[in-house]
Order: structure tokens, then C-alpha cells, then sequence
């Protein structure tokens, strides 16, 4: 059975509207027709489909020729022309991967965008875990076995993930060097939830169900990822203090300002 409507929306996709494609397919289905044999078939008036033929010419899927001095339309010759569709679409994506990046960047930090839900945030989650070549660093209380997939290839790629927590966590078979400071936070319920995470100095993931919604905000914009990869790395030092000098330290430690 063939899929008309698939075929319509890939058509598309390499850059022909509804009619240039009903009037294409046309052509495939009736080479040899003229303009005025394909309008009445569509239903469209002939000035409509002449317009349509002609840009399809001019994008190289379609050729026409005389026949007692009528023009009569072809399709070009189907192989020839995806293999170049395909070249042509990855030429422009190539081309367009190292020009749009230069755009605009001159020392401007990049944006923050809003995470509305918990859903929204497991998705940026993986996508920034997925995008790791160095290290990572985690804090979060949050169940991550739900992401052990994406640990696993993380420790086959030799990325370095640390994760700081106020939580008892042990993530140790997948890699993650695991820091547990639960004396800190011991009023923290297993209802409120967060997780922070820097990538590479390049991403960063900030968020909590506050207010019992969850929430949060993402980020490429590399102050905010640096920010976020001390706090846990303070997190962790002032963990080792608190080892090495006993759970009174914090009590000793005063700000003057």
C-alpha cells in the first residue's frame, strides 16, 4: 500500500509545499501529461499549475519537452535526484553546524531556559549527561538508577562523574565517585527533592520540587556551570573537614561581613 501522506510530508522535509508535491507526484504517476491534463486531474486552475511546474523545474525535479509544439513534464530520473537531495541537505547542514555557531558569540553568555516539569528535567538530564567528555559533577537526592543506562556508557567513555549528597546514595557499580554528608541536612525529607549538575564546565542543570512542583532551569552559559561545579566541590571539602576535625566544625565557623 503506498503512503500518500507520508510521501506528502517528506516531500516537505527536502523543501516542496502541498502543491509543488501534489503536482511532482503527478508527474511520477503520468509522465508525458501537460500543465493543463495534470490541473484537471488536482482540481487546481492551469495558471496555478504552470507556477508549480515551473518551480519544480527550476529545483531540478521535473524537465519538459515539446511534442507538436506542446510541453509535455518528466520527472528526472528518481535516484539521481534523492541521492542529490540527500547531498545537497547535508552539505547545508554541515555548512550550516559551523557558520550559525559563529553567530552572535563574541563573549555573550547563552541563555537560561525554564524546566516546568519533572519530565522536562530528566530529558535535559540525560541530554547534558550524553553530551559529558571530562567530568560531571551531581548534586541530588533524587533516585538516579532510573538513569543507569546513561552512567554505563559514561564509565565505558572513562567520563569522571562525582556526586556530593545529604542523602545515604550508593551508586558505586556505575561509576560514580560518591561523597555522603547526611549529618548536614538531617531535617531534609524524602519529599523535597533537587538535583544540581555541572557538565564539562558547559551545562548546567539547576532544580527542586518546591512548593511540591517541580521546577528548574537550564543552561549552557558557562559562569552559571562553573558556579555550580565549586558549590559541590565546596560541598565535598567542607565534608572532608568535617571527617577529618569532627561534626562540630561547623559550629567554630563564623562570617564576619
Amino acid at each position: 500500500m503506498i503512503k500518500i501522506e507520508e510521501i506528502f510530508e517528506n516531500l516537505k522535509k527536502l523543501g516542496l509545499d502541498k502543491k509543488e508535491a501534489e503536482v511532482f507526484l503527478e508527474i511520477i504517476k503520468n509522465p508525458g501529461f501537460n500543465g493543463s491534463q495534470i490541473a484537471k486531474i488536482l482540481g487546481y486552475p492551469r495558471t496555478t499549475v504552470y507556477q508549480n511546474l515551473d518551480i519544480l523545474q527550476k529545483k531540478g525535479y521535473v524537465n519538459s519537452y515539446l511534442d507538436k509544439e506542446i510541453t509535455l513534464y518528466e520527472a528526472n530520473n528518481l535516484e539521481d535526484l534523492l541521492e542529490n537531495c540527500k547531498k545537497d541537505v547535508c552539505s547545508a547542514t554541515n555548512f550550516l553546524k559551523n557558520e550559525l555557531t559563529k553567530i552572535g558569540v563574541n563573549g555573550i553568555q547563552k541563555q537560561f531556559y525554564n524546566l516546568n516539569s519533572y519530565s522536562d528535567i530528566k530529558e535535559k538530564f540525560k541530554y547534558i549527561l550524553k553530551k559529558a567528555k571530562n567530568i560531571v559533577y551531581i548534586n541530588t537526592n533524587l533516585d538516579l538508577i532510573e538513569f543507569e543506562k546513561e552512567f554505563n556508557y559514561l564509565k565505558e567513555s572513562n567520563v569522571r562523574v562525582v556526586l556530593f549528597s545529604f542523602s545515604d546514595l550508593n551508586y558505586t557499580s556505575m561509576g560514580l565517585e560518591t561523597y555522603i554528608r547526611d549529618s548536614f541536612n538531617s531535617k531534609l525529607t524524602d519529599t523535597e527533592k533537587r538535583i544540581m549538575v555541572a557538565v564539562d564546565s558547559s551545562y548546567a542543570l539547576i532544580a527542586s520540587n518546591y512548593e511540591d512542583h517541580f521546577g528548574g532551569t537550564y543552561s549552557e552559559n558557562k559562569l552559571l556551570a562553573n558556579i555550580v561545579m565549586e558549590h559541590i566541590k565546596n560541598d565535598i571539602h567542607l565534608m572532608k573537614l568535617e571527617e577529618k576535625y569532627g561534626k562540630s566544625i561547623n559550629k567554630t565557623i563564623t562570617l564576619d561581613f
